[in-house]
């Protein structure tokens, strides 16, 4: 059985091979990513006839690009990136199935056809008729055509012990570690790597894994299994407090149920490289060119994600030193603003979902701390206090005051610790739909604040959250006081 190790972390080191070593290397690069585009096309080829894709499927025809190794290499690496991305597009499928107003039922069975990824799948699934399997067909080809396809053609190269090896030097050299490259039909080539502290001081065991970068230069990613070191810290961690919430946004970066609030500052950046990005999208749209052709254009995303990916990692980091929990209550993430163009709203979801989600995880790893998902649908209309729900409770973007029971607070603040409400309130279910969510929310206020104070008192006879919930409801026991004005 092959051996399944804990969790990674890969870290980059700088190339100081001279310029024909270099060149040789990145023509092995271009090979190897030409050869991942036509394994490519077969894998689709046979998810859309077939339902899944094979990594294993006969390449040979391919052996003489790169060799036998690199092909498999190429097969299993091409196969991670089409799966990525459907997964994702799993994702979509569900959020348009739950926004949808089909019978819970059907919702139930395109749930099940998303959970086995069978979207196109030629064999019977037990329960499931063929008109609901033919619907998660459309919606599953409607979810693909609103995202571009994976890019194999950009692939960094991963390549494993049968032709890359790393060692360290036997005598005082200028290189900290040297990587053997024995591609077949190529001379073998010795890369010198230098170090960095990050990647000394992680104490994980280094695996026989290299993947080869161009982005920026060449340069090289070393992989450790970090199991021991995160059991250890593990371990030693010693929680302080039970569970935390975690409310993401733009305006605040991240607020916590406990009132601390960081990366004030982000959205007066992401406006900045937002004015730049566009500014080369319009000009690059007049010329017929596509903006990710402009070198420029690249370097800012890249920039972007750095940004993003850094604020993150240290607002968490700085969480888990101040607050200590065993538990974060974390909504579910969008990132967006009217302040933001639709261009980089896109990017800034992309980028920001995949950083705190990988934050999050090596949290996990690390400390053992769990991120437990909670539906975000009106954080920012509910009362931490009263849990009353109105729009006219968010006075302005930090400022709440809630029509209810008078409470007033920093409007992120009031939506981590709602947050943090919401994972002992029975909103765990992940499908819940908005409306459901918002009548379950609406009957949990009325139970605990049955009587109004007078029509011209309540607030909730001008709030058509409650008119409506009230009108539906109006022969309840429950609702007996809360009737709305004619």
């Amino acid at each position: 059985m092959k051996k399944r190790h804990g969790a990674l972390r890969a870290d980059t080191l700088r190339v100081l091979a001279n310029p024909g070593k270099a060149r040789e290397v990145l023509r092995f690069v271009a090979d190897y990513r030409r050869l991942a585009v036509q394994i490519g096309r077969v894998q689709w080829r046979q998810f859309f006839e077939t339902g899944a894709a094979n990594k294993y499927a006969s390449a040979k025809h391919l052996n003489g690009i790169c060799g036998a190794a690199p092909v498999q290499m190429a097969s299993f690496q091409a196969q991670e990136q089409i799966d990525s991305w459907l997964g994702n597009r799993g994702n979509d499928f569900v959020a348009r199935v739950r926004a949808s107003s089909l019978a819970d039922a059907i919702r139930r069975q395109l749930y099940t056809i998303n959970r086995h990824g069978a979207w196109f799948s030629r064999k019977e699934i037990e329960g499931i008729p063929s008109e609901v399997r033919s619907l998660a067909r459309s919606i599953m080809r409607n979810c693909m055509k609103k995202h571009q396809r994976p890019n194999l053609g950009n692939l960094s190269p991963r390549l494993d012990s049968r032709v890359a090896t790393v060692e360290w030097p036997t005598q005082a050299t200028h290189a900290d570690r040297w990587l053997k490259l024995r591609l077949p039909g190529r001379p073998r080539i010795a890369l010198p790597l230098r170090s960095n502290p990050l990647f000394d001081e992680r104490g994980g065991d280094l695996l026989p894994v290299v993947q080869l970068c161009t982005d920026g230069g060449l340069s090289v990613r070393l992989m450790q299994d970090m199991a021991k070191p995160f059991a250890a810290s593990c371990a030693a961690y010693q929680p302080r407090m039970e569970s935390l919430g975690i409310d993401f946004g733009l305006a605040t970066l991240i607020a916590t149920s406990q009132g601390t609030m960081f990366g004030a500052g982000l959205i007066a950046d992401l406006k900045r490289i937002d004015r730049q990005l566009v500014a080369i999208a319009r000009h690059r749209s007049r010329s017929g060119d596509k903006p990710r052709n402009s070198a420029r254009y690249r370097r800012l995303i890249v920039r972007l994600r750095g940004m993003l990916k850094t604020r993150i990692n240290a607002s968490l980091n700085r969480i888990v030193t101040l607050h200590a929990p065993a538990e974060l209550a974390v909504e579910r993430l969008d990132f967006r603003s009217p302040a933001l163009s639709a261009r980089m709203n896109r990017l800034v979801q992309n980028c920001g979902r995949a950083a705190f989600k990988q934050k999050l995880a090596d949290l996990k790893d690390r400390f053992g701390i769990v991120a437990s998902d909670v539906p975000s649908p009106y954080t920012s209309q509910e009362c931490a206090k009263c849990h009353y729900i109105d729009r006219r409770n968010r006075l302005t973007q930090a400022e709440f005051h809630c029509r209810w029971c008078g409470s007033v607070m920093h409007a992120d603040a009031n939506a981590a610790s709602v947050v943090a409400s919401r994972r002992s309130a029975g909103l765990g279910g992940k499908w819940l739909t908005k409306g459901a969510i918002l009548d379950l929310l609406t009957r949990q206020h009325v139970e605990r604040w049955p009587r109004s104070q007078g029509a011209a008192a309540d607030p909730r006879f001008l709030n058509p959250h409650f008119r409506a919930w009230a009108s539906a409801a109006r022969n309840a026991l429950q609702t007996q006081d809360l009737v709305p004005c004619a």
